[in-house]
């Protein structure tokens, strides 16, 4: 047997040599490379996850075996940080100022949507609580590598689409470290309850900002002072000491390495010379980047890849993120008023997890507390290379696939859409230079901020509140359902309620600024904004409905076992919605038929904004001839 460092040697040259040539085949055939170390670390896995190499003698003289797998899970952790060190020296706060408030808002409800689905999505198919919040957390990070690659490829980054698309990556690359952190304390502790949730946010934010304060006065100074040395090594060490040094502090509090690697990269970014040290770290990074996702590959299991239930399984998570992601980055977009064929290209082309989604798993894959006969860590490396491999055609063929859905889509629906959205465009142009819409909407969103912290407060104390009762009705002489159920109803209530405040407010803002908006428009006269507001009323409660029905339903499945009763429950939200969303359509495709009817014996003196929908219907109707 050989021992430790020998044979240590031998593993990694087979490995590198056997990743060196999958990676060239790859990149010859134009696929993604994280593909290519996925496969090699499969293909050496084998060979390698298994050996055992001799590491000293002990007191009585016996060898000390040590197995390779835990070596590998110590490089994918080092991988781990180093990759969370460089995202954080390329997120910079000039570039989050950059990027803006209404891509931040738009990516931060599309990551709650798809946490949200995922975690559903782990419930149909049986998983536990635990498992199920992981499944939705690795589903609503996307693929920056992947999906980067493949926007350069299909006609680059300087485009409406691509901008969008890059503006969401990072927003999430940013949620996909805080996400990691929490996963990392969930595993540890083996459940998600609301008290370990609520301790972990409180202890991130007093380590964010004190690393933050404290950080900004000292390491970029201490940066520019060793850059100025013009050491290429002494800068190298520097901030690879700075790295790891903020990452063992943070694992020394109790929080995750790879957020304290982040907030490093951060505040190291703010440095003179930036430039030069993401220069000189890409080339570690990459090497162990590369070798984090080759362990990846090494720990699957690949007996499992020959099981029907564990494909058909993959499969069905693969199909239902790729639907997902499109609809609630299309929805989340649009709804910030982005256009209709921007939203629609960055919801296909948003399509791919990948390395923050390997990086959760490979963090989870070392806890008891998940349950090994579900194969989540192989799951997870399935659906990421079905998903790579599905993503470079989306892109490319976005375009195309954009025009094949306006052509097809009913004029009514297209009408508002267009027009919704270009008010929603309207309202933000105009909330800088209007001082009462401004006023107005600072009151609406301060009101609509209560009524959140309410409706969570609510849930974090039912469920609380929800272990406790056992020993409350043993004590009362009280029936145990029927405490439980009079708990999960008074909540429900003020849930609803709370809902309902959230969309009274929303409609009072709707009426407000699409009236302060349409001012200096033809659309006042000729539609009016009490039809608009009207109209946005509906859609609001369509997407409220929606969004409603995914938070209350853990909390409904807890009394409601029975599986048609809970359906019925979930096809009488998606009616309410549907209906909703028809009532809109008929009210804006009224109004502006209306319009279009009196402009045809009117001047040709018309809005930019009517203009615009007559143009697209133009289109429409040429197309479909």
């Amino acid at each position: 047997m050989l021992d430790l460092q020998t044979g240590f040697l031998i593993e990694m040259a087979i490995v590198i040599a056997v990743a060196a040539v999958i990676v060239i085949l790859f990149n010859r055939f134009r696929q993604p490379l994280i593909l290519g170390y996925l496969v090699a670390g499969m293909v050496v896995g084998p060979f390698v996850i298994g050996a055992e190499f001799t590491a000293g003698t002990d007191a009585s003289g016996d060898p000390i075996i040590v197995s390779a797998e835990p070596i590998i899970q110590m490089l994918a952790r080092l991988g781990i940080v180093l990759l969370t060190f460089s995202i954080g020296l390329e997120f910079s706060f000039k570039q989050l100022r950059k990027i803006g408030i209404t891509i931040i808002a738009a990516a931060s409800v599309e990551i709650i949507l798809m946490i949200g689905i995922g975690y559903q999505l782990g419930l149909a198919l049986g998983w536990g609580v635990l498992e199920s919040g992981l499944l939705g957390a690795m589903l609503s990070i996307s693929s920056t590598m992947i999906i980067v690659r493949s926007l350069k490829e299909s006609g680059g980054l300087d485009n409406e689409k691509a901008r969008l698309v890059v503006g969401l990556l990072v927003v999430e690359d940013f949620a996909a470290v805080m996400i990691l952190a929490m996963v990392s304390g969930f595993v540890t502790e083996g459940a998600i309850t609301t008290s370990q949730i609520t301790e972990l946010l409180i202890k991130m934010g007093l380590f964010l900002a004190a690393s933050i304060v404290v950080g900004l006065a000292v390491v970029p100074r201490l940066v520019d002072y060793v850059g100025r040395q013009r050491s290429t090594e002494l800068l190298v060490l520097t901030v690879i000491g700075l790295c790891f040094s903020m990452a063992v502090f943070a694992r020394w509090i109790g929080i995750s390495e790879a957020i304290g690697a982040f907030v490093m990269g951060v505040i190291v970014s703010e440095s003179k010379f930036l430039g030069d040290v993401v220069r000189r770290v890409e080339p570690i990074r990459d090497l162990f980047g590369a070798i984090f996702f080759i362990t990846v590959g090494m720990l699957v299991e690949l007996s499992l890849f020959f099981e029907p239930k564990f494909l058909i399984g993959a499969l069905i998570i693969t199909a239902v993120f790729v639907l997902s992601k499109m609809f609630s980055c299309t929805l989340s977009t649009f709804m910030f008023g982005f256009g209709a064929r921007s939203s629609l290209g960055a919801g296909l082309s948003m399509v791919s997890i990948g390395e923050f989604s390997l990086m959760i798993a490979a963090v989870a894959i070392g806890s008891n507390a998940i349950d090994p006969s579900l194969s989540m860590y192989e799951t997870i490396v399935l659906v990421t290379t079905l998903s790579a491999l599905i993503v470079p055609y989306s892109v490319k063929y976005s375009d195309r696939l954009t025009r094949a859905v306006e052509t097809r889509t009913p004029r009514s629906f297209v009408i508002m859409a267009s027009y919704l959205n270009l008010l929603v465009r309207n309202v933000r142009s105009r909330s800088k230079t209007s001082r009462r819409l401004s006023n107005e909407m600072r009151d609406s969103i301060t009101r609509l901020f209560i009524y959140i912290i309410v409706m969570a407060t609510t849930l974090i104390v039912a469920a609380n509140a929800a272990p406790m009762l056992p020993d409350l009705a043993e004590s009362m002489n009280i029936n145990e359902d029927l405490l439980l159920f009079a708990l999960v109803t008074g909540a429900l209530v003020v849930v609803a309620a709370t809902m309902y405040g959230v969309w009274s407010r929303s409609i009072r803002l709707i009426e407000i600024s699409t009236s302060e908006a349409m001012l200096s428009t033809k659309s006042a006269e000729n539609i009016g904004y009490h039809d608009t507001a009207k109209a946005l009323k509906w859609v609001f409660l369509a997407i409220y409905t929606v969004i409603g029905f995914i938070i209350v339903s853990p909390m409904v499945q807890s009394i409601i076992q029975q599986g048609i009763v809970f359906a019925l429950l979930a096809i009488t939200a998606v009616a309410v919605a549907g209906v909703a969303m028809w009532r809109s359509v008929k009210t804006i495709d009224k109004k502006l038929e209306e319009t279009f009817k009196r402009r045809a014996f009117a001047s040709m003196d018309t809005s930019s904004d009517l203009a615009e929908i007559e143009e697209i219907i133009a289109a429409l109707e040429r197309g479909s001839r």
